[in-house]
């Protein structure tokens, strides 16, 4: 059965602690410039308005935050918001100022999806990769743990032959994909405890940090976000300057939606040859540019239930570098999943297993286009069984994907594996998945569509 929620009309809005998305992908540029620092996002309803700021310290261009994006809400089926951008503003060098370029019409193609209470959601602005958003209005208050599992939001995979190597890189081989975590908060500290972290490949625990680990929650600019990890000077870096270790932002919304940002190219762009300077994230939760977590269900999910539900979303894939500049390949589209009654075009996906959910992007990136709200039948994700220890998790999942997905380059109907979480955020259903094929990583994330 599908849960209608209402978005109240009223001002708000929704922070990412630091950006989901890392300073050297492609996708992370404003108007071909690159965007380094982290993103604010604000969606007002009650104007029909929304705005994607920039926070830097960077002078003379740019010191503090600085909206590079403004525009309008419409709303679309199933709870949908599309976005239309009034003004982009892109830094020039030459004058030290952000230069605005006015669209009349609003330039079309970006979209959103608020979780209930206006506690964040998903958003993606045209020409830039999906991110998660959470408002991080308060810091977490309660002594008794809570277990969340996590997937890491991956980064593009690396040819070993690039040199420099890109700072900002996942290998399923041998990266965090996924995993779980207790937090509690005795006050301004935030505990992380009975860390557990797993490759895509294997159950086995893999760069388990040192447990606990304590972060400092405080406000700041982006919301009251959980800082990870010390702030210390480390040895000068080849060519001049010095780097510092990066340290991890996390905000908890209120539903109980977790996002990470864990510092992947903040202490710097790259691995030098020759050199071994360590981590270039913090590594407490996701490897990647972070994580995303929901709250361990407290006992197994009803799958049934579960893929009987409608969602709205977005497939990201991370690309991988064929320099040490920016990946190539990525993409990023909107998506639905769980149609009301399941296409007969399906069947040429993949057979129903009994744990099979289909769905797909939209022809042309355009929802509006659709007479009922939903896309494509192109892509099914096969959750497999619910891990009996781990409520909520499908360590064995599969996506299948059909030749005539938009981002498919093969031209042929494959499957890969994946690891999936599933939980509820405010009495909504929420599926994050990550997985990877022969060509690149890949994010699926989805939230129960109204």
């Amino acid at each position: 059965m599908e849960t209608r929620v209402q978005i109240s009309r009223q001002r708000h809005r929704h922070r990412v602690p630091k950006p989901t998305l890392p300073r050297y992908r492609a996708g992370t540029t404003n108007g071909g410039v690159i965007l380094g620092g982290p993103k604010i996002y604000a969606i007002d309803d009650s104007a029909d308005a929304f705005s994607q700021s920039t926070f830097q310290l960077n002078p003379p261009q740019q010191q503090g935050p600085q909206v590079i994006n403004v525009g309008v809400t419409t709303p679309a089926k199933r709870g949908l918001l599309s976005l239309g951008i009034t003004t982009n503003y892109v830094s020039d060098s030459s004058s030290r100022t952000f230069i605005p370029t006015s669209y009349n019409p609003p330039k079309s193609g970006s979209f959103a999806l608020e979780l209930a209470g206006q506690a964040g959601g998903l958003v993606q602005l045209v020409g830039q990769p999906a991110a998660l958003l959470v408002a991080a209005v308060q810091c977490p208050s309660s002594k008794t743990a809570q277990t969340y599992q996590f997937v890491t939001i991956p980064a593009a995979l690396v040819n070993p032959s690039v040199v420099p190597i890109p700072a900002s890189t996942w290998d399923p081989t041998t990266d965090t994909a996924y995993g779980s975590v207790d937090i509690s908060s005795d006050g301004v500290n935030i505990n992380f405890n009975n860390i557990h972290q797993y490759t895509l490949s294997s159950q086995a625990p893999t760069q388990q940090p040192s447990s606990p680990v304590t972060g400092i929650c405080a406000p700041t600019v982006f919301g009251s976000t959980i800082t990870l990890g010390q702030l210390t000077v480390k040895n000068p870096i080849p060519g001049g300057g010095l780097s510092t270790p990066p340290q991890a932002s996390v905000g908890i919304g209120p539903t109980g939606l977790l996002v990470e940002h864990n510092g992947a190219g903040d202490a710097s762009s790259v691995i030098f040859p020759g050199t071994s300077p360590g981590l270039f994230y913090d590594n407490t939760l996701g490897a990647g540019t972070g994580a995303v977590g929901l709250p361990k269900p407290s006992g197994p999910l009803d799958t049934g239930a579960l893929l009987g539900t409608q969602y709205l979303g977005f497939i990201y894939g991370a690309g991988i570098f064929g320099n040490a500049s920016s990946p190539t390949g990525w993409s990023s589209h909107l998506a639905s999943f769980g149609f009301s009654s399941v296409p007969s075009s399906c069947a040429a996906v993949a057979a129903n297993t009994g744990t099979m959910i289909y769905g797909g992007d939209f022809p042309k990136d355009d929802p509006t286009a659709s007479s009922d709200g939903f896309g494509n039948c192109d892509l099914a994700i096969d959750l497999g069984m619910q891990d009996t220890s781990n409520n909520g998790r499908f360590p064995k999942a599969t996506v299948w994907m059909f030749a005539g997905y938009a981002a498919n380059t093969t031209g042929k109907n494959y499957s890969f594996p994946a690891v999936a979480i599933a939980g509820q955020l405010k009495g909504k259903n929420a599926i994050f998945l990550i997985g990877v094929d022969s060509t690149q990583p890949w994010a699926i994330y989805l939230l129960q569509s109204n």
